[in-house]
């Protein structure tokens, strides 16, 4: 199991906490980026992103809460490993095309009342799937074990290329479902940093 290390939680300590991913196994850093429009909160800056990236000695794995289409290009400007953004604000596979275009991974995130047939079309052009399992916006939030279903629906159709990662209300009892259901990688934030030692909890939830 990946673990992509999120650090929405330590946004006013930033560099302690990304130094402190650094020296982990982690396979990803995961920032989140939201607009106050797709979601109530607004977070990561582009800036914000650029400095998290430069402090980072993970692979940056971004995940976009945003509604603008011209912002989430923006953000193809920091070149991270991953740039997925949301299912629920594209209607072609433009979007898809133009990140691809620039030799970025495209990650497509669903939220958890989001039927997995909307995925379906995009399935052989994308590299990531990030199920919510939680509304989008606020970390903390209690795991919907109720999307496990969606991940094992989509194991069943999808390419064994493309990772299947789940973000939202992840600790050491949740993974393990998450890894049954079929899930490549799990995205972590407070279980992970509100320990003293970042590793054990990876370690914990792999």
């Amino acid at each position: 199991m990946k673990v992509s290390v999120s650090i929405l939680k330590e946004y006013d300590n930033l560099k302690y906490a990304i130094e402190k991913v650094n020296q982990t196994s982690a396979d990803f850093l995961h920032v989140d980026v939201m607009d106050g429009v797709f979601v109530s909160n607004k977070c990561f800056p582009l800036e914000k992103v650029t400095e998290a990236k430069d402090l980072s000695k993970k692979p940056l794995d971004v995940h976009l809460m945003v509604k603008d289409h011209e912002l989430i290009k923006k953000y193809v400007s920091i070149n991270p490993c991953y740039l997925t953004f949301h299912i629920e604000v594209i209607e072609d596979d433009a979007l898809i095309k133009y990140v691809k275009s620039k030799g970025i991974k495209v990650g497509l995130a669903i939220n958890p009342e989001t039927s997995i047939d909307k995925l379906v079309p995009y399935l052989n052009d994308i590299d990531l799937v990030l199920f919510m399992s939680v509304e989008p916006g606020a970390g903390g939030q209690a795991f919907k074990s109720e999307v496990l279903e969606k991940v094992r629906k989509l194991k069943s159709i999808i390419s064994s290329n493309v990772i299947i990662s789940i973000d939202g209300g992840v600790n050491d009892k949740t993974s393990l479902l998450c890894k049954d259901a079929g899930c490549d990688m799990v995205v972590a934030g407070s279980f992970i940093t509100n320990k003293d030692d970042y590793e054990d909890g990876i370690k914990q939830l792999r």
